[in-house]
């Protein structure tokens, strides 16, 4: 883990004291909201990879609802790549906004993001693209059973983005489900840390805290 950290501060120049955390897993382990819980308690911030879904607001809801969004292809990770650095130059980014329940990116508004000491980047994806692990300080990934993450995905869809069931069905077994097996579980391998996500949520939060701040301390030490 040393190595590549000083490898990621040789290949972002001027990025002063930012810490960057990779934080991937399968859809439902829990990823987002203990990034935000995380982020919040040690003054950082959090973007999603979900909210840089290419742009295809040209089609009708009903063709962009049948989008594969958990396939590598459907990630703007050129503005993913170049926001994380940007951010890791202390440089303040205007990180895309996307709407959910309509399936596409707000095309006027953006969300500000000044740039903090800590920048935790979570998303299913987020340790298969080859040019974001070179840029954490620290991998992690949250793996849990197929029912518990079906289970919580679920429960957002409905909750947070107004999904019908069948739907949810029809999306998890098409999509969400063949691309865990192909991009997302093959992925851990490139972790530094691999945690079990099946215990309630505070647990998996206080260790990932921990695990954070453990390396921020050793990095600050080198």
């Amino acid at each position: 883990m040393a190595d590549k950290g000083l490898n990621r501060q040789a290949a972002v120049r001027g990025q002063g004291n930012v810490f960057i955390v990779g934080l991937a897993g399968p859809s439902g382990s829990g990823k987002s909201t203990i990034a935000k819980r995380v982020a919040y308690r040690l003054n950082g911030h959090v973007i999603s990879i979900e909210t840089y879904s290419i742009d295809m607001n040209h089609l009708p809801l009903e063709e962009r609802a049948k989008l594969d969004y958990d396939a590598p292809h459907a990630t703007d990770v050129e503005l993913l790549e170049s926001q994380i650095r940007d951010y890791a130059s202390g440089t303040a980014i205007e990180a895309p906004i996307y709407d959910f329940a309509q399936h596409l990116r707000v095309s006027d508004r953006f969300e500000h993001v000044p740039a903090k000491s800590l920048l935790i980047v979570e998303g299913i994806l987020a340790l298969h693209f080859a040019e974001l692990p070179p840029l954490f300080d620290l991998s992690i990934y949250l793996e849990a059973p197929d029912e518990v993450c079906f289970h919580r995905r679920k429960v957002r869809d409905i909750t947070e983005r107004q999904r019908s069931l069948d739907f949810i069905l029809w999306q998890y077994k098409n999509n969400v489900l063949p691309a865990a097996r192909q991009y997302v579980l093959p992925s851990k391998r490139y972790a530094d840390l691999v945690l079990e996500s099946i215990a309630d949520l505070p647990a998996v939060e206080k260790s990932v805290y921990d695990a954070i701040a453990d390396s921020r301390f050793l990095a600050a030490t080198r």
